[in-house]
């Protein structure tokens, strides 16, 4: 018998238990196609805890009934091993060429979606991932989030991209159990729908958010009343692509923090960050200083472009001159600034000096910057002076039309 085999037949006869947590970390389709290894793998599919159901492109009526067909099967499937209580996992991520396949060629796909969702919330569902992608116009509404989701308990991760939320009702311990929670092209109703969705989520520790919109206008005060929502055990969160003010006292306790800041963050109401120790943000230079003041622990520091539609460029002025962050004396140990065709030279040459001349106890300063500016910005930044003489300067280059 060659090695070949033995290996195989040494796989064949782990027990049933290993065999289905190996194939939970592949698509659905592929786990199917195990069942013609042997008798042994027949069944097994059925009983894996984890349902993916990916498909890169919809691009016709046909293509989503086949699609739809599948899952049903798989899920008729399941029902009759008597194993779908035990789905802890359900992964779904489906692009539609346009979205009037979505809406008008295939209005039951809706009707589908919700029932798949519903049934993976009946089977106490952990960790669950709803991507719907579609080329659209800027005025179509995504399709409506199913309800059950909202009332589910059992979640500990909630990942969703392009749904519509019409109403959270304001009931506590919503996802009580909720460790991670991202979400992406998101529309709700009211504002106070999206706040009081986080605020039912005590124990939540890594939020990622972008590109979250309202129907309904709102004012940048109507975020107040969340300031001392109840984010307390967060220790990640990614913001961008959110054109409000975040309630900045909710990320208090952050250890990780990427956002992009709007004038009128600073300085009222912005907390002190005790225990963030790596700050991604947008800078314009007196914003970027600022937020260092809040940031006593900061040991990464990541400065990136500002907002494609942000403010004219800013300048470090002799008040940020006096004001030097605690950070900078004592904990800064890597900076990046990452270069755009829209900031001026000055601005990122002040910057990144003002940095070096204040930080003890920096080791590495890297600079991204296109080619056509290289040459000045290491003439420029390569003979000043270092507070901390074990500084490192590096230099990257970064394509022109990059972000």
């Amino acid at each position: 018998m060659s090695h070949h085999k033995l290996a195989t037949d040494r796989i064949s006869g782990l027990p049933d238990e290993i065999l289905c947590h190996i194939l939970s970390f592949i698509p659905t389709k592929q786990a199917i196609f195990t069942s013609i290894l042997s008798k042994r793998w027949i069944h097994l599919w059925r009983h894996v805890p984890a349902l993916y159901f990916i498909n890169k492109k919809l691009n016709s009526s046909q293509d989503i009934h086949h699609f739809n067909q599948f899952v049903k099967a798989v899920l008729h499937s399941r029902d009759n091993s008597l194993s779908s209580h035990s789905i802890n996992t359900f992964f779904l991520d489906i692009q539609y060429d346009v979205s009037k396949l979505l809406y008008y060629d295939n209005p039951s796909s809706i009707t589908n979606i919700n029932n798949w969702v519903n049934l993976a919330v009946q089977s106490k569902i952990k960790y669950l991932y709803l991507y719907l992608h579609a080329r659209l116009k800027c005025e179509t509404i995504p399709p409506k989030l199913p309800a059950s989701i909202l009332s589910c308990t059992t979640l500990v991760v909630l990942n969703l991209s392009w749904f519509y939320v019409d109403k959270v009702s304001p009931f506590p311990l919503r996802f009580p159990s909720l460790k991670t929670l991202d979400l992406k092209d998101m529309n709700f109703d009211k504002c106070q729908d999206f706040m009081l969705l986080l605020d039912g989520c005590p124990v939540l520790e890594d939020l990622q958010l972008s590109y979250i919109h309202f129907i309904q206008s709102f004012r940048h005060f109507d975020f107040e009343q969340f300031e001392n929502s109840s984010l307390r055990k967060l220790k990640r969160a990614h913001i961008t692509d959110c054109y409000f003010h975040f309630p900045m006292k909710a990320l208090a306790n952050v250890e990780f923090l990427r956002i992009e800041l709007w004038k009128g963050y600073l300085p009222d109401g912005f907390p002190t960050f005790h225990n963030l120790t790596h700050l991604a943000v947008n800078y314009d230079c007196n914003l970027a200083v600022q937020v260092l003041q809040h940031c006593p622990k900061l040991r990464n520091l990541e400065l990136y472009p500002k907002l494609k539609y942000a403010w004219r460029d800013e300048y470090i002025t002799k008040d940020d001159e006096e004001l030097v962050p605690i950070c900078l004396s004592s904990s800064l140990t890597t900076c990046t600034i990452r270069d755009f065709v829209s900031t001026t030279l000055e601005s990122l040459i002040m910057l990144a000096t003002f940095i070096m001349k204040k930080a003890r106890v920096l080791k590495t300063m890297t600079i991204w910057s296109n080619r056509k500016r290289f040459s000045e910005i290491e003439s420029k930044l390569s003979s000043f002076p270092r507070a901390s003489a074990t500084c490192q300067l590096s230099f990257q280059f970064i394509n022109l039309y990059d972000t």
